[in-house]
């Protein structure tokens, strides 16, 4: 008679030590939690930016139907895109950290947008007026309370759903530069 043991792989097992490792050294040091990001963007032709994020280089443009050539995700789809992504890395995170393995988790995302706001036609805000998400978590994991507690991380602490559901303060400023 033989059995068959299983045991995490090692990216998996030096993540979940990654993430204990940064939970401790917060804690120990409270200081350096806050951290700051940040992105620089060119607007080069038409709807078509150039966007850096620390070594990345990515792209916006906006759909043919919204003038643009489509050559990228437009920048709503991108907080799209970043809500489904920070919802993933939240729940891997604290899953890793609550003892559950994780088969898949995948995240779909929509939000519904008024032009009138963009093109300033009318009051509407110019921004989404609705976002919705669902996620799905699968797991073999059956104890209810650590399900609830992924849960419960899963909505209370993801920092991109935090940015889209409650106000954040906000500077800036428009400059001209003339030649």
């Amino acid at each position: 008679m033989s059995t068959l043991t299983t045991t995490k792989p090692k990216s998996e097992t030096k993540l979940n030590e990654v993430i204990s490792d940064i939970i401790s050294v917060v804690k120990e040091n409270p200081e350096i939690a806050s951290v700051i990001f940040t992105v620089n963007s060119k607007l080069e032709k038409g709807f078509h930016s150039y966007i850096k994020a620390r070594d990345f280089e990515f792209v916006s443009d906006e759909p043919e139907s919204l003038g643009g050539t489509d050559t990228g995700p437009n920048p709503v789809e991108y907080v799209l895109g970043a809500l489904a992504a920070c919802q993933e890395i939240v729940i891997k995170a604290h899953a890793g950290q609550l003892g559950i393995d994780l088969k898949s988790v995948k995240v779909n995302a929509s939000g519904d947008l008024d032009l009138h706001g963009f093109f300033a036609l009318s009051d509407t805000r110019p921004g989404f007026t609705k976002v919705r998400y669902q996620t799905f978590i699968e797991t073999e994991e059956n104890d209810p309370d650590k399900l609830q507690k992924l849960k419960d991380l899963a909505t209370n602490n993801c920092p991109v759903l935090d940015i889209i559901q409650n106000p954040v303060p906000v500077s800036g400023e428009v400059t001209f530069i003339s030649n």
